[in-house]
């Protein structure tokens, strides 16, 4: 495993990193915990850079197209 530490990279650094994790598009593998315990890993194809200070990228959760077996709705 290789870790970077944000605060010991010049920003080209920084912006080569970030840019070299959208493009060519893989795959972001989003995983989250519910209140209950619940575990989740969902892929994402459609996410890109947000910003490089702090280094965030951002994906986008949204309906798709057509309904997939296994999507859960949440409402706040």
């Amino acid at each position: 495993m290789i870790e970077f530490n944000p605060s010991q990279l010049h920003d080209n650094q920084m912006y080569k990193l970030l840019s070299g994790s959208v493009v060519p598009r893989p795959i972001a593998w989003v995983s989250t915990i519910s209140e209950a315990g619940g575990l989740n890993l969902a892929p994402f194809s459609f996410f890109t850079v947000a910003s490089r200070n702090p280094p965030m990228l951002c994906f986008s959760i949204g309906p798709g197209v057509g309904e997939r077996t296994g999507t859960e709705r949440i409402h706040s």
